[in-house]
């Protein structure tokens, strides 16, 4: 195509499915771009603070990607009554919340790992595999990983690849007959005038085992009984659900471990943002085309939280996914072809708001430059692992971004 992309708006459907084809032409294409996810992540990180953060929390779960036409792999599930894919993800948090921030710096955050099973596949198949790969991905990140789960992977297959080498995980248990005879032991209410708020507390339930699982965890009964949102009364039963952990007493209560769960609720929002923002379309007939492009679009994502986060870190306020790829992203401007480098000049009313990204990544750049020794002993200044992400705005001007020529 010569110099012609020069004057295209955007790339034609015929490039992007040359970068599909690529994609998947070999296995260890895809597998790259798999990793290129905890990469982002990681390197993020290690800019941040020039190491490995001590503890990080992965959250696992699935969404489902509605299709349209006979997309191989895409069959209808029987949940969603509908044909989807069941995208499986692992994402990131330090510390175990999505907003954690170090010295007034914000630390990585993002999917770390993912895969695009079959609609008809159970969302728990091949996870032990999953799993160890996650962790390995995890620990390149932090010293210790622990985990959270939906009630839909709270099961024992789960479980089992979580418990060898110290995995420590909390999830919500689906309720059943049993369990809930367990529930009504401890339902009773004060004969009181209850507060205003309603109660809220935790019991534990000592060790519990189901037969197929290989070995017993520890369970805690969650009761709230909140007033109604309508009436501002208590209805006539409390709501209650189950918490399954490998969490031992003396290091989390059960108070702490419910804190801790529900943190896990910025990870739904996360899905939400991606779905919105990204707005991801399996449209390709080739299952391996479509688990390219979902890889692509979490990836995208990826980048795009860093750069919000970074922006966040340097011009304050919140900008959430609706507010920063509008204002920031999604802004007109012009290409040039000058010296055989390529010149985006951008519009004035975005050249502060950029000014200030490319600062903070330039920034991180200078600051993370990692020494390490060379084969004759002498030391030597090796790049810094945000600096590949980051290399095209470190020439840049007042007004320009250069890009790759």
């Amino acid at each position: 195509m010569g110099d012609g992309v020069v004057h295209q708006r955007l790339a034609c459907q015929l490039t992007q499915f040359r970068l599909i084809s690529i994609l998947t032409e070999h296995a260890g294409n895809l597998e790259a771009l798999r990793d290129g996810l905890a990469q982002s992540v990681e390197r993020h990180v290690v800019a941040s603070g020039g190491r490995r953060v001590r503890i990080t929390t992965v959250d696992i779960d699935s969404f489902p990607t509605e299709v349209h036409s006979k997309q191989h792999g895409a069959q209808c599930n029987g949940y969603y009554r509908k044909a989807v894919y069941h995208s499986l993800v692992a994402s990131l948090s330090v510390g175990g919340d999505y907003s954690s921030a170090r010295e007034g710096n914000r630390l990585g955050s993002g999917f770390i790992h993912a895969t695009l099973p079959q609609g008809q596949v159970h969302t728990a198949n091949g996870i032990k595999r999953f799993v160890d790969k996650t962790d390995a991905k995890a620990h390149t990140v932090a010293q210790y990983v622990d985990y959270r789960r939906d009630a839909g992977y709270t099961i024992g297959s789960v479980m089992d690849a979580l418990a060898p080498n110290g995995r420590l995980f909390v999830g919500r248990l689906k309720g059943n007959s049993k369990l809930d005879k367990l529930a009504a032991l401890h339902l009773s209410r004060p004969a009181v005038r209850p507060p205003g708020g309603g109660y809220e507390y935790t019991v534990e339930l000592g060790s519990y085992q189901v037969d197929i699982w290989e070995q017993a965890q520890r369970l805690i009964l969650v009761v709230v009984d909140k007033p109604g949102a309508t009436t501002g009364q208590l209805n006539p039963m409390p709501c209650w659900f189950f918490l399954d952990t490998n969490w031992p007493y003396s290091s989390r209560s059960g108070e702490e471990l419910l804190c801790f769960y529900r943190k896990r609720g910025a990870f739904e929002d996360r899905l939400g943002k991606f779905s919105e923002s990204i707005g991801v379309h399996l449209s390709s007939q080739a299952f391996k085309a479509n688990e390219a492009t979902m890889l692509l679009a979490l990836l995208a994502f990826n980048l795009n939280t860093i750069c919000r986060n970074e922006l966040e870190d340097s011009v304050g306020g919140c900008w959430d996914m609706r507010r920063f790829v509008p204002f920031v992203l999604k802004v007109g401007g012009e290409m040039i072809k000058h010296s055989r480098r390529l010149v985006v000049w951008i519009a004035d009313s975005a050249v502060p708001l950029w000014s200030h990204l490319t600062d903070r990544l330039k920034g991180k750049c200078h600051r993370q430059s990692r020494v390490s020794r060379t084969a004759s002993g002498r030391r030597r200044a090796t790049p810094s692992a945000a600096k590949s992400f980051a290399a095209s705005s470190a020439r840049r001007s007042e007004k320009q971004f250069w890009g790759g020529g």
